[in-house]
């Protein structure tokens, strides 16, 4: 199911490169169909190509192509993020300086429909702690979810771009760190409490604990790597 989710993202994506600016997609029953997948599943990427700035969802109308400036920048940054020039380390220290002024901006600027938001998201973790690919996409609306508490439309952009040459290891590093991965569980918790509460100096410090744990993981897994070769 989670594969889906992430095929279907893809297909619209290239789907809308053809498309101008206020065409709209098929009906969510056409696409159902079309695609061979669940709503859910459809809802869940156009959510994600929402979030990107690639579509607006309007309920009841239905999705519409917006400016291609957000999908330009997109690919922009990703060009300059390409694996073979950067390394997985250097892109946890811009995703971490990033993020931590994304977490300080969204514990002050969140509103009451973007704390239910994360506390819903929050919940499915609780319930996919066990389920690598399943809580390694919940992990990214998560953070996606903060980024959009900021209300600046070019953070989440840029979270997932970032978390697209990062993030995805960890579903990789759950069977190998098990207990850093219950820490890093209880970050999330500790954020979105943060973010509650307005607090931006918890929030500061649980986001570095949070950042430093993932560190730890990636120079450890880098380590097995290079014993392996």
């Amino acid at each position: 199911m989670d594969y889906l989710y992430t095929d279907i993202y893809k297909k619209l994506e290239q789907r809308i490169k053809g498309m101008s600016e206020g065409d709209k997609l098929p009906s969510e029953r056409v696409m159902v169909q079309e695609y061979g997948v669940s709503r859910n599943v459809l809802r869940e990427a156009l959510v994600l190509l929402s979030d990107r700035g690639m579509i607006e969802i309007r309920p009841g109308k239905g999705s519409y192509v917006t400016d291609k400036k957000n999908m330009r920048l997109a690919k922009h940054f990703e060009s300059i993020l390409d694996e073979d020039r950067l390394s997985q380390m250097q892109v946890l220290e811009v995703r971490e300086i990033l993020e931590m002024a994304i977490f300080e901006k969204a514990a002050l600027n969140a509103d009451q429909d973007d704390i239910e938001a994360m506390e819903n998201i929050y919940e499915q973790m609780e319930k996919n702690q066990n389920e690598n690919m399943g809580y390694g996409n919940l992990d990214l609306k998560f953070h996606m979810q903060i980024a959009k508490a900021t209300h600046n439309d070019i953070f989440p952009i840029l979270v997932h771009t970032l978390y697209e040459c990062s993030g995805q290891r960890m579903m990789l590093m759950e069977d190998l760190f098990p207990e850093s991965m219950k820490s890093i569980h209880r970050d999330h918790y500790g954020i979105l409490d943060a973010i509650k509460r307005r607090d931006v100096k918890a929030v500061r410090r649980i986001g570095k604990r949070h950042f430093d744990l993932d560190r730890y993981m990636l120079l450890s897994m880098n380590e097995i790597e290079e014993k392996t070769k």
